[in-house]
């Protein structure tokens, strides 16, 4: 084993690297959401809900031919946080190089089939495919992005592994932000879907040697040599990858199936009409997911200490974040989807879209409430559990859409979601405290109990202003402007009936404060204070 001082130590100053990481992931979901707001509409007149569905279903047939690399990209985190806690410098580069030269075969033996291949998939799987002839360039440009990215996961592992997520934050801000104006950009231009797909590759190829270059400067001593690993090694990252993949193609494809079966089927309309509720229920998840970016490097870290009573107190605390991120947005989206699509898009949107926003986001809700346990399994090393709690989840969800995606479109395909969410929430729980592992999920289970309540009486509140003060909006008779208004005016007083049922029930507390001191000041290193 090698030890090398100049390694930097991911033990110092973990809760504030951990702090600044989150902050600065906040920083880069609001730079993609605003990138997202700015582009859909863009979208929407430029090429129709069809233009809509077509580039869903593209992106979604990339994700899908990405499930090869066999869980590798995902698997760099936690052994470049464990190699990092250990200052064991052959270790990373050994894990490195065994990943990424498997992703290097990957691209090569499985990458061209699927360029070939996957232009007449979407041909076949989608109803108008034949007649657009831009499908085969679109869908070239975003498996080519998936794959590069994938290729290059290793970079973007290592600076995790370190605990400066906060660099990866503020890097993706940049990108999401580029990726945004140059998009509207060539959509304003005339380029249409196809300059959006090739401005999309070039992002992506800046952004893969961005991560490069700081992973070489946390690390002066990284060497990324492909195939240049023991057998062990190779072994090791294939064997735990392999668990977490199962996981990731069950997320692919209960994300991504939907769309294709819809446009398969009902056709890029309904296609188009899910994709637009599925994106207002992503709200719901883009504030919640910034605690979930540094759970699996610092789980991987403390489980390397053998620090029992630090992950449990991880896991809690963790849980109550998430919930109060996501419960008041959810509650919004269940009270106003309408009025936000309308907002949104500046037209009426089709009734499906807003019941596919309402369902995809409860869904995404319950999701988000057990990510904390879900990866915190996955730092310790027992993806296994996740993988049958997701997988069983995700055949209930699918087997659901298929069943009602012919007779209720849009509609059915997306309240399958929520008994699948559910089924893998339970699994998942069970599964944890069948295991005997260190974590304890009714302790969790009880954090969510707080911000549950508070978003209930929110829910309870905006129901008693919708019936005395606002009543619901006719969709034939509102504008955007007057959509815009209406939310600004009841925002206030939502926020406040969450934060007054909150407070008794300490949903916020003093140690939030702290840590919002620590994120907002100073500097995340190796000397920082622990």
């Amino acid at each position: 084993m090698s030890v090398r001082a100049d390694l930097p130590d991911p033990g110092q100053g973990e809760r504030r690297a951990a702090a600044r990481g989150v902050a600065w992931g906040g920083v880069e979901s609001a730079a993609g959401a605003l990138a997202g707001l700015v582009l859909t509409p863009l979208v929407v007149r430029h090429a129709g809900l069809a233009g809509l569905g077509l580039w869903g279903a593209a992106w979604s047939l990339a994700h899908t031919a990405g499930l090869l690399d066999l869980g590798v990209g995902a698997a760099y985190g936690r052994f470049a946080s464990r190699a990092l806690a250990r200052r064991d410098l052959d270790e990373l580069n050994g894990i490195l190089a065994a990943g990424t030269g498997f992703h290097v075969a990957l691209s090569i033996l499985i990458g061209l089939p699927a360029l070939l291949l996957a232009p007449r998939l979407l041909a076949w799987g989608v109803r108008e495919g034949p007649g657009l002839p831009e499908a085969r360039v679109i869908l070239t440009a975003t498996i080519l992005t998936v794959l590069i990215r994938g290729a290059l996961s290793a970079y973007r592992g290592v600076v995790a592994g370190a605990q400066r997520a906060d660099l990866l934050g503020r890097l993706g801000a940049i990108v999401a932000l580029l990726e945004g104006c140059c998009g509207a950009t060539v959509l304003l231009c005339g380029f249409g879907l196809v300059g959006l797909a090739l401005n999309s590759l070039a992002v992506g190829l800046a952004a893969s040697l961005a991560e490069g270059i700081l992973a070489h400067r946390l690390c002066p001593g990284l060497r990324l040599r492909p195939f240049l690993a023991t057998g062990e090694q190779f072994r090791r990252v294939l064997a735990f990858g392999s668990q977490l993949q199962v996981t990731r193609a069950f997320e692919v494809l209960g994300s991504h199936v939907p769309r294709l079966v819809l446009a398969a089927g009902p056709g890029l309309a309904a296609a188009g009409a899910y994709d637009l509720g599925a994106r207002l229920a992503g709200c719901v998840p883009v504030l919640a997911s910034l605690p979930l970016r540094v759970i699996t490097p610092l789980t991987g870290h403390l489980d390397a200490r053998a620090d029992r009573v630090r992950l449990q107190a991880l896991l809690q605390r963790s849980t109550r974040y998430v919930a109060i991120l996501s419960l008041p947005l959810l509650a919004l989206v269940l009270l106003d989807a309408e009025t936000i699509l309308l907002a949104w898009t500046g037209r009426d949107a089709p009734p499906a879209a807003a019941f596919a926003a309402r369902c995809l986001a409860a869904a995404a809700a319950m999701t988000l409430a057990a990510s904390p346990l879900r990866l915190m399994l996955r730092g310790c090393g027992r993806p296994g559990i996740e993988s049958a709690a997701t997988g069983g989840g995700t055949v209930l969800h699918l087997g659901l859409a298929l069943f009602l995606a012919s007779d209720r479109g849009a509609a059915g395909v997306a309240f399958a979601a929520l008994p699948g969410a559910a089924a893998s929430l339970l699994l998942l729980a069970g599964g944890a405290l069948r295991g005997g592992t260190a974590l304890d999920p009714r302790a969790a289970a009880r954090a969510l109990l707080g911000p549950m309540a508070a978003a209930a009486a929110m829910l309870l509140a905006g129901w008693i202003l919708a019936q005395v003060s606002w009543p619901a909006l006719s969709a034939h008779s509102t504008s955007r402007l007057e959509a815009l208004t209406l939310l600004v005016r009841r925002l206030p007083f939502l926020g406040a009936a969450f934060l007054a049922a909150g407070a008794p029930l300490g949903v916020i507390r003093g140690e939030d404060l702290v840590l919002l001191r620590e994120a907002a000041g100073g500097t995340s290193g190796a000397g920082a204070a622990r």
